[in-house]
């Protein structure tokens, strides 16, 4: 059985670099019963991969590309349920993973007729994930954050504006009789008003809690000008909150996150305290993205900040959005790996845990390596 630091460190290799998929294999495995394609290429989130299983049942989410030249993993043949991936600059095998299936409810209908996966989709395993506001307020003034494809998925027509809980209850059945939602995610594009959205995230929380109330549910919403709104979502329903920052360097975050970065830190820090308060140790975490050229010593320096409030740090390397030109570059490995570690460390130190953590990304996992670095330090 493979170890779990050998996991963390193939788990951080194809975060940054994920694997080349032969288009003319799809149709090959098709043949097989397996449905295996690109991901989807909009939402909110690391977008174009599927999710996959290591040995140790290890989660990671595994960007697929059509073009060999972004990855030397190279994703081959499927025996006994695992693909074996392959190392071209090695000559050798990488290692193995397996991929997890769709749901089946992804064909079903809503009761109103709309498809189940337009509510909302299965991130991982079991953690049922929705965009509950599916427009923000950057996009429309021209400030969106590079890295996003939040607005995409109206463009491809795969998703709705706006949901509400009684379609999200009638999801959330029916992936529950798969076993495919023991937690839950619900995000959402920014609104231009005093709430940022909260108000929505309210009645949506409310709506799902009446019908599932041991159901945890993660939100996800930018610093809030009214902190009492934070109460007012841990009341609703909330267990976990994410409050993203996304991007430590300030120079960086001026670039990639122009709208965002009007939000000044000190409001980031005001929130994370008060939602510490509310919902509780090792409940808030904050997203953080990797790969846009930040210095490794300053990255530590700054997450140390945030780590010793409590907060989880949900660290990732970005991901360019399918189909768009992109310049983004790629985070190296073992500058990840070497983040990774000395984070692990820093969160054993201020006594963060995020195997604590009870719903949303960072129990789901899969688009980071925080938690195996956790465990395998």
């Amino acid at each position: 059985m493979i170890d779990i630091y050998t996991v963390f460190l193939k788990k951080t290799e194809l975060l940054c670099k994920g694997v080349y998929l032969d288009g003319t294999l799809i149709q090959h495995y098709k043949s097989q019963g397996i449905n295996i394609n690109f991901g989807r290429k909009g939402g909110a989130g690391p977008l174009g991969g599927r999710y996959f299983l290591f040995e140790d049942g290890t989660l990671i989410n595994v960007a697929l590309w059509d073009d060999p030249k972004k990855s030397n993993l190279v994703l081959k043949e499927n025996i006994d349920g695992y693909f074996e991936v392959y190392d071209s600059k090695k000559n050798g095998t990488f290692g193995k993973i397996k991929l997890i299936d769709e749901p089946q409810f992804y064909n079903q209908k809503t009761s109103e007729g709309i498809l189940m996966k337009k509510i909302a989709l299965v991130h991982g395993i079991d953690c049922l994930s929705s965009t509950i506001y599916q427009k923000c307020r950057y996009w429309g003034c021209g400030e969106a954050c590079s890295f996003c494809g939040i607005e995409l998925s109206l463009k491809y027509k795969t998703t709705i504006l706006e949901k509400n809980y009684k379609q999200m209850n009638e999801v959330i059945a029916a992936a529950k009789k798969e076993k495919r939602c023991n937690h839950m995610t619900l995000t959402s594009g920014t609104e231009d008003t005093v709430d940022k959205g909260a108000n929505r995230y309210i009645e949506l929380l409310k709506g799902i809690k009446h019908e599932y109330p041991d159901l945890p549910l993660h939100i996800q919403i930018e610093p809030l000008e009214d902190l009492s709104y934070i109460d007012k979502l841990k009341d609703a329903g909330a267990d976990t909150i994410g409050i993203h920052i996304e991007i430590l360097d300030d120079s960086l975050r001026k670039i990639i996150t122009p709208g965002k970065f009007k939000i000044p830190y000190k409001l980031f820090e005001d929130n994370w305290k008060q939602a510490l308060e509310v919902f509780g140790k090792n409940q808030v975490e904050t997203y953080i993205l990797m790969g846009f050229g930040e210095s490794p010593e300053e990255f530590i320096d700054d997450l140390e900040r945030i780590v010793s409030l409590g907060v989880i740090p949900y660290i990732t390397s970005v991901r360019p959005i399918p189909d768009m030109r992109s310049t983004m570059p790629t985070m190296n490995p073992d500058v990840l790996l070497d983040i990774y570690i000395k984070a692990a460390k820093m969160m054993k130190e201020y006594d963060v845990n995020p195997l604590e953590n009870k719903a949303g990304c960072v129990r789901c996992g899969g688009c980071s390596a925080i938690s195996e670095a956790y465990k395998a330090s």
